[in-house]
């Protein structure tokens, strides 16, 4: 749905967005400078270094599985402390804090998802002067990046959801449909059963999310200015995974798993271009997609990594299997591509190499854990950080496994993926914030 208003939306290519920054003092958003899990400028040591530097700074954080970003020098991310969520800016340098934003929160999800808490999962973004964050019962928000001060906030289950009562005036799950959480004079709304997780992205003019509900969209794109209501696409269940920005033959498109399946949506004006079912338990795609050339690469819980060929003719867009991979089966954890190839953790803790083209298996190793989002440094290297707290440095080349090193930087549990900037990681512990500075 248009709502009238002018905006630009900008033709990116493939391996950028369009909001992509040049500045190796940024990590401005989920995957980094381009959404990919690249780092466009890191100064990271060579060799790897037998033991990892004490932390430069730490601060204690609350309930939460957002990753740090980093803009502006200064780290952004979320937390949750018993019933307030929080928006946090920390001196990049310091660890000092700059500033926080707080709201009431009232959201437990259903039992399957327990295990990760119920504090924010989706994580920030900066663009110039503002910060945008999704909490995991719906707030969306942006903020002055300098004093965090309110430019606008949108409730998402009390502007998009379906009023329902609520009897004991608090949040309830619902079976296995959704939790109802409350929005105000003693009735409530349906978020999804694990909280909003996906994290927001940006291409020109518009913010795009997953929102959901009886009155609004599947996905929708809201201008990043104003908060005004631009365009609205699907009338189906969300998943837990985030939208990215790609170009298919001169078509900027929003590709997003949603509950039932894989979409491509113009990003002009949310018109579906093309689909593929890809439905698992609970709605539960989680990991990101990734997108190389004209394929789209996705994976979740009980399916192959598949790999979509998107093509274009007369009559529109259409995508294809062009393989499928059980060794890249991943529940939780994204893939990265790079030079032909396509890296990642499988559900069983290997990391693994695969042909772009063909899918073909080229090596696996490891026995790693059980989670892990790599980046791409500039060093031809995969840091790839486990739930254990242990960062991998596998040589990202397809030849065969190579380990190059290792650092344990933290006892707790490390469900994020870092932010790396120049020779500086910043990591997000169960219950810490750290920066640990690689080139000291």
């Amino acid at each position: 749905m248009l709502s009238g208003l002018l905006v630009a939306v900008a033709s990116v290519p493939n391996s950028a967005t369009a909001h992509v920054t040049k500045d190796s003092g940024s990590w401005p958003q989920w995957r980094g400078p381009q959404t990919r899990g690249t780092a466009v400028s890191t100064n990271l040591p060579v060799p790897w270094p037998a033991a990892a530097p004490a932390p430069r700074w730490t601060m204690p954080l609350g309930a939460g599985w957002s990753s740090p970003v980093v803009d502006n020098g200064m780290v952004f991310v979320t937390d949750r402390r018993d019933q307030t969520e929080r928006l946090i800016a920390f001196d990049a340098k310091t660890g000092q804090e700059r500033w926080q934003r707080s709201h009431p929160v009232d959201f437990d999800p259903h039992a399957v998802g327990r295990r990760h808490g119920n504090g924010p999962k989706s994580t920030p973004l900066v663009h110039k002067e503002l910060v945008y964050s999704l909490g995991i019962a719906g707030w969306l928000e942006c903020v002055d990046v300098h004093t965090g001060r309110e430019v606008w906030q949108i409730n998402l289950p009390a502007t998009y959801g379906e009023r329902v009562p609520l009897p004991e005036g608090q949040a309830y799950v619902d079976g296995e449909e959704c939790v109802v959480v409350p929005v105000g004079d003693g009735q409530g709304a349906p978020v999804p059963l694990f909280g909003y997780t996906g994290s927001p992205t940006l291409v020109g003019d518009l913010l795009i999310t997953s929102v959901g509900g009886k009155r609004g969209g599947t996905i929708m794109a809201f201008h990043k200015d104003t908060g005004k209501e631009v365009w609205r696409a699907l009338d189906e269940h969300v998943s837990y995974s985030s939208p990215i920005v790609a170009e298919f033959n001169l078509s900027t498109q929003v590709v997003v798993m949603t509950g039932p399946r894989v979409v491509g949506l113009d990003a002009r004006d949310g018109q579906l271009l093309w689909s593929h079912p890809f439905q698992i338990q609970y709605d539960e795609s989680i990991s990101t997609a990734v997108v190389a050339g004209d394929m789209v690469i996705v994976t979740g819980d009980g399916h192959p990594c598949t790999a979509l060929r998107i093509t274009r003719n007369l009559e529109g867009f259409a995508a294809r299997v062009a393989w499928e991979n059980d060794d890249l089966s991943s529940y939780l954890s994204s893939h990265l591509a790079w030079r032909g190839h396509i890296y990642g953790m499988n559900d069983g803790g290997e990391i693994v190499c695969a042909d772009l083209q063909t899918g073909k298996t080229l090596w696996a190793g490891g026995k790693h854990g059980y989670y892990c989002t790599p980046v791409l440094d500039m060093s031809k290297r995969l840091l790839c950080l486990n739930e254990r707290g242990l960062l991998l440095v596998i040589a990202a080349e397809p030849s065969g496994y190579r380990e190059l090193g290792q650092s344990k930087l933290s006892e707790k549990a490390t469900w994020t993926s870092p932010a790396v900037v120049g020779s500086r990681l910043y990591i997000r512990s169960q219950d810490a914030l750290s920066c640990f500075d690689f080139g000291r």
